[in-house]
């Protein structure tokens, strides 16, 4: 798929994007601290399940198993040299579960590399892990390339550039939470001005994922809009998460999850899904309510 292409398939409706993938994996009994990549080689059947959980909900794009598989992630989870074993894998898997009917994205989370004063990485050995993870995901036949769950702008913008040499499309997602002064990466990057350079980069759509629930996010998104050039792309958590004698759980459920999502759409966003705790219900929700005669002709929820 070429960034026009992209482009055309936003043009002509809103896309909907999975949900969360380890909290599938997990409740598959994925052991707490285990990289969920090492299942692309080891427990493909569950990886291929999970994707085809979201495709029958009706999600139109899927992202790969690959958020992890970075070079220098892989190497912290013992599969050190394996970068374009397992993405070939993973994105195969995700095909097979597609089926022709959802878009496959590979996926590309932080590297772990801090740069100084926290550690002593630069952003020149950030770009190359991501160039390599980038070059095997396209040599797997991806169609697009997802950049997510971003807490430094300074990495996000070297995870672009090297995205964007493979001539894929490109989504790049921040992660921020909402702050007295405004919407703020870990990083201290402030929402829009770090979104804007993300597009001004070359990311054919920019995002927020990850660490807020949807009322959090819509409003994110509702700041953010009015100032981009390029689609965007909103995944926001279940929820809040609340440790039990079970494990970890999210206390939104579908129904005002999904509503939320369809005021983002409404309000301009152009890609929607999940992001921790989410499952395939939440997506199928959303799904029914895009579906809806007129779901979109209102900017108001």
């Amino acid at each position: 798929m070429t960034p026009d292409d992209f482009a055309a398939r936003l043009r002509d409706a809103p896309l909907l994007l999975d949900g969360g993938l380890g909290t599938l994996l997990m409740a598959a009994g994925l052991a707490k601290g285990s990289a969920p990549e090492r299942w692309n080689l080891e427990r493909p059947d569950v990886i291929r399940q999970v994707h085809r959980s979201y495709v029958e909900a009706g999600s139109d794009l899927i992202h790969a198993n690959t958020f992890g598989a970075s070079p220098p992630k892989l190497a912290a989870g013992g599969l050190a040299g394996r970068c374009g074993e397992i993405c070939a894998r993973a994105v195969a898997l995700a095909r097979e579960a597609a089926a022709g009917a959802a878009l496959v994205a590979g996926d590309l989370g932080p590297t772990g590399l801090l740069r100084p004063p926290l550690g002593t990485a630069s952003v020149e050995q950030m770009r190359a892990a991501y160039a390599e993870q980038a070059a095997a995901l396209a040599a797997a036949g991806a169609d697009l390339l997802s950049i997510e769950t971003q807490y430094d702008l300074q990495e996000a913008l070297a995870a672009v550039q090297a995205c964007k040499a493979t001539g894929l499309p490109v989504i790049a997602s921040l992660t921020c939470e909402l702050k007295k002064r405004g919407a703020f990466t870990i990083m201290g990057d402030p929402l829009v001005p770090s979104l804007g350079a993300l597009a001004q980069a070359g990311a054919d759509a920019v995002g927020l994922n990850c660490s807020v629930t949807s009322p959090v996010m819509l409003d994110m998104a509702r700041q953010a809009l009015p100032a981009l050039t390029v689609p965007l792309a909103v995944q926001p958590n279940a929820g809040q998460p609340r440790v039990t004698p079970e494990g970890v759980v999210y206390d939104a459920d579908s129904e005002a999850f999904a509503r939320d999502l369809l005021a983002m759409a409404r309000a301009g966003a152009r890609l929607l899904g999940g992001c921790c705790g989410t499952e395939p219900a939440f997506i199928r929700r959303i799904r029914e309510l895009l579906d809806a005669p007129g779901a979109l002709g209102s900017s108001h929820a």
